[in-house]
């Protein structure tokens, strides 16, 4: 299917699994009238079925090769596990169809640049599904800081984390699936801080990893050319209130809760003496918040991008290279402290907890 052929009709959409992703994704697809929602794609036939019986879905699938062949197929929603990104987007990429992925895009950088190599190739576009930057409120705040409404920013501080049951998903808990804090939320935290400081000189972290890899808490901080500063932290073993906010020199914003879809900024300007000037700017939720994610990516299909210019393959990739760097840094720290008789991480008694289990 090449692009052009696609600008007479709806881009014809597939979601590929059928978790609460998926479930979300349904009704902000159908908020976009350029989007037609054909097909959904399970590794179980029992419950693709049911969820295009569910969802009035024509077709439904549990071979994802016959879906990449489909000629009744565009476009495909990625929302697996985050491990097998990589591999599902490629197979759909190489088949001709455009490809919106949950975050984060793959696992590694080299994968993703790869990923924007095929897209090229193919004329077709990838694009990892950030939808926190597409939201009306930080395209705003994006908007203020070019237009020095707050001075040059200074620093940024955010916050993300939940205790997640040890029953909870696996994606998670499984380390083969890519388990942990910083692939599941710390992704927004640094993709926050490349929007508004770009890419950092240094990087230091401290935190608690397993003996297996998963990441259960960690707190970054970067430093930047000019001295600008962010400190981040997320965990899936805590509690961390998922707002942030960004200081310049001449003013702040403050990004309200919840942070990957904010439903405000609190914008305060002005210099000491004088008291600040503050205003509310509220920016209610369309549906579930992917709809202008969903809205921008057909510009860019319409447009016959490979890549959409808000959010191309390059930020997702310097995203993907500063999280394997804090995985690198948390490794070194885990192993000192198990070295020093500290368990698996940088608090006592992490080692108790076995693979899977919240500790």
């Amino acid at each position: 299917m090449s692009v052009s052929s696609s600008a007479v009709r709806p881009i014809r959409w597939a979601i590929v699994g059928s978790g609460g992703i998926a479930r979300r994704t349904v009704g902000d697809l159908r908020l976009c009238p350029e989007a037609r929602l054909v097909a959904i794609c399970s590794r179980s036939r029992e419950r693709a079925d049911a969820f295009a019986a569910e969802h009035g879905l024509p077709l439904a699938f549990d071979d994802y090769t016959a879906l990449c062949a489909s000629p009744e197929v565009d476009a495909v929603y990625i929302g697996t596990p985050h491990a097998t990104h990589f591999a599902l987007a490629r197979q759909a990429l190489v088949a001709g169809k455009h490809v919106l992925c949950e975050k984060p895009l793959t696992m590694t950088a080299d994968e993703a640049r790869t990923l924007g190599r095929l897209a090229a190739e193919h004329g077709v576009l990838v694009m990892e599904a950030m939808w926190m930057k597409f939201s009306p409120a930080m395209q705003r705040a994006v908007e203020l800081v070019r237009e020095g409404v707050i001075g040059q920013p200074r620093f940024l501080q955010a916050g993300l984390g939940y205790p997640v049951p040890a029953n909870g998903p696996a994606r998670f808990w499984d380390p083969a699936l890519g388990g942990g804090a910083l692939y599941d939320m710390g992704v927004y935290l640094l993709t926050l801080a490349q929007m508004f400081l770009g890419e950092p000189e240094e990087v230091r972290v401290t935190g608690q990893m397993r003996p297996d890899g998963v990441d259960l808490a960690e707190a970054i901080t970067l430093r930047y050319a000019g001295g600008a500063m962010a400190q981040l932290a997320t965990s899936i073993i805590g509690w961390m209130p998922p707002r942030g906010w960004l200081g310049g020199d001449g003013g702040a914003i403050d990004f309200q809760e919840p942070l990957f879809s904010p439903g405000g900024l609190k914008v305060s300007t002005g210099r000491p003496p004088a008291p600040p000037q503050v205003q509310q700017l509220d920016f209610p939720r369309e549906g579930a918040g992917y709809a202008p994610m969903f809205r921008a990516a057909h510009q860019a299909i319409r447009a016959g991008q490979t890549e959409h210019p808000q959010h191309p393959v390059a930020a997702t990739a310097a995203v993907l290279d500063l999280m394997q760097r804090v995985q690198a840094l948390m490794a070194v720290e885990r192993d000192a402290g198990a070295s020093a008789g500290l368990g698996a991480g940088s608090a006592p008694g992490a080692e108790a907890s076995p693979p899977g289990a919240r500790p």
